[in-house]
């Protein structure tokens, strides 16, 4: 299966998704989040986490991010999105890191422009680690989460939209 890259520098180019185990962001519900982003993607760095097949990182990089970390436990997704950077020539751009979520944010330092988290749906993720993610967002940027409608993430969020089975919420840290 292949999914498209919707605007920028690789624009309407295919990447590759894993066969089993990975809902892919559709082209709507991708270009809803980066056109609701409140942040400028111009040198940002940026994690993918629970990347999949890098999608949503990949677009981030297309559209003028600096550097993105994609964090996926499957070794199937790491090798596939390690295919598709290398396809668009974008490996100095970006590092993967396979590991489970926990483990990368508990051993991670640093912080992120932006964060997507795209996790399972209906286990309980989105709403457990957003806290503990929202955390590693830098002053003024953002963390969207692509999770089910029927896991309502339990935080203060700056913005949800919901598009079919996908909800999308927006956590911003303000300047303030």
């Amino acid at each position: 299966m292949s999914i498209r890259v919707c605007a920028g520098r690789y624009s309407s180019r295919r990447i590759e998704c894993p066969a089993k185990g990975v809902r892919p962001t559709t082209d709507r519900v991708k270009q809803a989040v980066f056109s609701t982003l409140p942040v400028d993607l111009d040198g940002t760095d940026v994690l993918d986490l629970f990347a999949g097949s890098g999608s949503l990182g990949i677009e981030a990089l297309s559209r003028g991010a600096g550097h993105a970390v994609f964090v996926d436990s499957s070794q199937a997704c790491t090798r596939v999105i390690e295919k598709n950077l290398r396809l668009l020539d974008a490996l100095d751009r970006a590092k993967i890191v396979r590991a489970e979520a926990r483990d990368f944010l508990e051993k991670h330092q640093g912080s992120f422009d932006v964060i997507f988290m795209d996790p399972p749906y209906n286990k309980g993720l989105a709403s457990e680690l957003a806290p503990h993610v929202y955390t590693f967002v830098k002053t003024g940027g953002v963390l969207v989460i692509e999770h089910s409608p029927d896991e309502p993430v339990l935080v203060h969020p700056w913005k949800t939209r919901t598009y079919g089975d996908t909800m999308i919420t927006y956590l911003t840290r303000d300047p303030s």
